[in-house]
């Protein structure tokens, strides 16, 4: 059935996401980087894709370190283990539970679960009240493409993802679990030196918005959700779209009623590469920002001889995609006003 196509076309898109996670873990791009926000705004996105039967709660305590991380890979390790305790409650209710927590690991820190050079970390935790995991599975959990789902209902990558990820950023990880008692999983990322940490403070906040209009383009639901509220907060006007055929047409009734067009690379129907070239047709001016989950530098350079403005990596946090689109509006603004001098 057309339906039944859809959904395998969906497993396979997951699919080859988290092989491209897997696999670009060592040519991250990472940074001292408070972990509260990044998690929070996962914890959204993550709160939209999970049954209202599910109850999410976060506790970040006081006095946390900076870690030098990906943000875009944190946020992956969150959807995960998210979507995996959910998987584990089932259809009942149940609660997810994420703390972040600073610990110092001293020289007789061996007496932990996992062995850690002694000095300061941030503790995440990830808890559910789920099925639990067998012993007999315990020991292949972060084994690629192992799973207990049935066929079709999961890749077998994701714990495979989050250990590789935490492994990459020189962290560790364990877990606790018993059938029928819940599982936690706790993960350890060094506290970054802290003249990075200070560095970071240092970077500029997103600035706010003056009432542009945002087109927003993305096949998931989730997102788009998400964008529209966030960058609403941040100042702009913003109009989302699942369907790119949609967005299209409503561009193309109404061309000067953006001043801004994000998009998804990979959409059905219509990619973003695409959908920015017949917009780009209707109106060669307007800036826009493709986003994809696994970005090449010869991605960006065809794009930007296109004319797409930019070609950003996703998940992205909304400081960072906010960023984006306000040093982009600038440019094109200065860039007027440098036009209108010379005439």
């Amino acid at each position: 059935s057309i339906n039944e196509i859809k959904r395998s076309a969906v497993r396979a898109a997951d699919l080859v996401r988290q092989i491209l996670a897997f696999s670009r873990q060592e040519s991250a791009l990472r940074r001292a980087i408070d972990l509260r926000p990044v998690v929070a705004e996962a914890l959204r996105l993550l709160r939209a894709t999970l049954p209202a039967l599910i109850e999410i709660r976060s506790e970040f305590a006081p006095g946390l370190p900076h870690v030098v991380a990906d943000p875009t890979q944190i946020h992956q390790i969150i959807m995960n283990l998210g979507v995996n305790a959910a998987q584990a409650i089932g259809a009942r209710s149940g609660r997810i539970q994420v703390r972040l927590d600073p610990i110092l690991v001293s020289l007789d820190g061996a007496r932990r679960s996992v062995a850690l050079t002694p000095g300061r970390y941030l503790q995440m935790q990830v808890a559910d009240d789920g099925c639990g995991i067998e012993e007999a599975t315990l020991a292949r959990v972060y084994d690629p493409f192992f799973t207990t789902k049935p066929a079709g209902q999961g890749t077998g990558l994701g714990l495979s993802v989050v250990h590789g990820i935490v492994r990459a950023h020189e962290g560790a990880i364990s877990v606790e679990t018993a059938p029928g008692a819940g599982t936690t999983f706790s993960l350890y990322f060094p506290a970054a030196p802290t003249a990075a940490a200070a560095d970071s403070e240092t970077a500029p906040p997103a600035s706010r918005g003056r009432g542009q209009r945002i087109l927003y383009v993305d096949d998931e639901d989730a997102l788009v959700f998400l964008a529209e509220r966030a960058l609403q907060r941040f100042g702009y006007k913003v109009t989302g779209h699942v369907d790119p055929k949609a967005a299209l047409e409503a561009f193309r009734a109404q061309p000067t009623d953006f001043d801004f067009v994000v998009t998804d690379l990979s959409m059905p129907g219509l990619s973003g590469a695409d959908l920015a070239r017949e917009l780009l047709r209707i109106r060669p001016d307007i800036p826009i920002v493709l986003a994809s989950g696994y970005v090449r530098p010869e991605d960006v350079e065809s794009a930007r001889k296109h004319g797409v403005r930019d070609v950003i990596l996703k998940p992205n946090s909304i400081d960072d995609l906010a960023r984006v689109i306000d040093k982009t509006l600038s440019d094109e603004e200065a860039g007027r006003a440098s036009s209108a001098g010379r005439d």
